[in-house]
């Protein structure tokens, strides 16, 4: 579940709940917040699941529910529904969306990182995928597995290398490798 905070002036606080319509209680009363990747947004917005609609969770077996929208039922296998980001609180989609997208898209890399900073080893990501199978192949190879801690030691003028000290050596990565290595602070 992640926390959004929706306050706009400050005399008002308010912690808005996002979670995969999967793990949504029997009966609550929700709306669609977004979706967790592209896939099938279409089929979902056709079959009335836009953000910003209220839903009902009727039934929820398993992640396999049946929900209302309106008057209409609709069944959501638990595939498609841990796809489907939902809300506790109505909002206004267009001026809220940019938040979830700004959370969503604070991914932070290892070329983000400054001198003597910690962090550990989360994922890979690259713009294409045969990108990503060489940097992880590379990374992978180099120790940089998920789970492992590291310590920036030095970084170069303009960001390329960046030295980091892992498993005990110290090793250099050029800036694109740094920009495939997703990491979390420590």
């Amino acid at each position: 579940m992640v926390q959004i905070n929706t306050n706009k002036d400050n005399s008002q606080k308010h912690e808005r709940s996002l979670m995969a319509l999967a793990n949504a209680p029997m009966g609550d009363r929700l709306w669609i917040a977004g979706y967790e990747n592209k896939d099938g947004i279409n089929r979902l917005v056709g079959m009335g699941l836009a953000p910003g609609m209220a839903i009902n969770i009727i039934q929820n077996l398993a992640g396999n529910l049946l929900i209302a929208v309106g008057e209409t039922r609709i069944g959501i296998d638990a595939t498609m529904a841990k796809q489907i980001l939902v809300s506790d609180r109505p909002f206004d989609y267009l001026v809220e969306i940019k938040e979830i997208k700004d959370m969503e898209n604070a991914v932070i890399t290892l070329k983000d990182l400054q001198v003597d900073q910690q962090a550990k080893v989360i994922r890979y990501q690259m713009s294409s995928e045969a990108d990503k199978k060489a940097y992880k192949k590379k990374l992978l190879a180099m120790g940089l597995t998920p789970g492992t801690e590291f310590t920036v030691t030095r970084i170069a003028p303009f960001g390329d290398p960046v030295e980091i000290k892992v498993r005990g050596f110290k090793l250099s990565l050029r800036k694109g490798e740094a920009e495939a290595l997703v990491v979390e602070q420590l």
